[in-house]
């Protein structure tokens, strides 16, 4: 966030120079600072790399078991979600809106696809269930905790819950078990999630009418988190398939955008070229 700030005052506090013609820049008074070789630029431009760079270490801690102690795989998530949006954000900001250069170009390009490609990527991601610490749950844990929810309230309740849950059972969309059926799954959530709060209401009234306003509640309680544990389950396949698969896409884009920073430096320091 702190990038992203700092992004958004130099374009603000530039405005006027920033919406200058590239060809009258140098002539500016504020192209020595702003400039992407200017003062602040340019070391906008070496923060926006170093945090690109540093972005690799959720690789490392999410391939390596032995490093599990340096922190949960959540964080590291978080943390690598934050290194690209502000990474990003400090190069855009480093370029100065100039695209001039063919290497800074398809660099930056690189740049904006890795965080479209993250940012739908964290999105498919959150489809998937995961465990206090991040790491993907197991199918079977998942059904684990969806019977201990079901059998968490009192045995007068019970049966009410598990008649809940049935009846919202027939509400959930069919199993997803590949990527494809993963995609397609994507776009139809918000309908299955109005069909199954329609249902979740007709449930609850059927159940008003037969047993007390206390007992349903609890019943309907445990029948959501079952649902949703259910839910999961279904999901789970086919979502980390599709995960997977994104992240190769992913890897392919963060492959790219290295070596055209790579180059990018070289043309900088060795050739001159900005």
């Amino acid at each position: 966030m702190t990038c992203v700030l700092t992004a958004a005052a130099v374009w603000t506090l530039g405005d006027v120079y920033f919406a200058l013609p590239p060809s009258r820049r140098p002539w500016a008074t504020l192209h020595a600072t702003l400039g992407s070789g200017g003062s602040l630029g340019h070391l906008l431009g070496i923060a926006g790399s170093a945090l690109m760079v540093l972005n690799l270490l959720y690789l490392v801690r999410r391939r390596w078991a032995r490093v599990g102690r340096l922190g949960p795989l959540s964080t590291w998530l978080t943390f690598h979600v934050a290194a690209g949006v502000g990474g990003v954000a400090l190069v855009l900001a480093h370029t100065a809106g100039d695209f001039g250069n063919p290497v800074a170009r398809w660099c930056t390009i690189a740049a904006l696809v890795v965080l479209i490609t993250g940012g739908l990527g964290r999105w498919i991601y959150g489809q998937v269930a995961h465990g206090a610490h991040g790491d993907e749950a197991a199918e079977a844990d998942l059904v684990r905790r969806m019977r201990a929810a079901l059998a968490s309230v009192d045995d007068d309740v019970r049966p009410i819950a598990e008649r809940a849950e049935r009846r919202l059972f027939a509400a959930l969309p069919p199993p997803v078990t590949s990527p494809v059926a993963a995609m397609r799954a994507l776009p139809l959530a918000p309908f299955y999630a109005l069909r199954l709060r329609w249902a979740r209401g007709a449930v609850r009234r059927g159940l008003l009418a037969d047993h007390a306003h206390d007992r349903v509640r609890s019943a309907l309680a445990a029948a959501d988190e079952a649902t949703l544990l259910r839910l999961r389950a279904r999901r789970q396949q086919g979502f980390k398939q599709l995960v997977g698969t994104w992240r190769g896409v992913h890897r392919v884009a963060t492959f790219v955008l290295l070596t055209t920073l790579a180059a990018h430096v070289v043309s900088l320091y060795l050739v001159g070229a900005v």
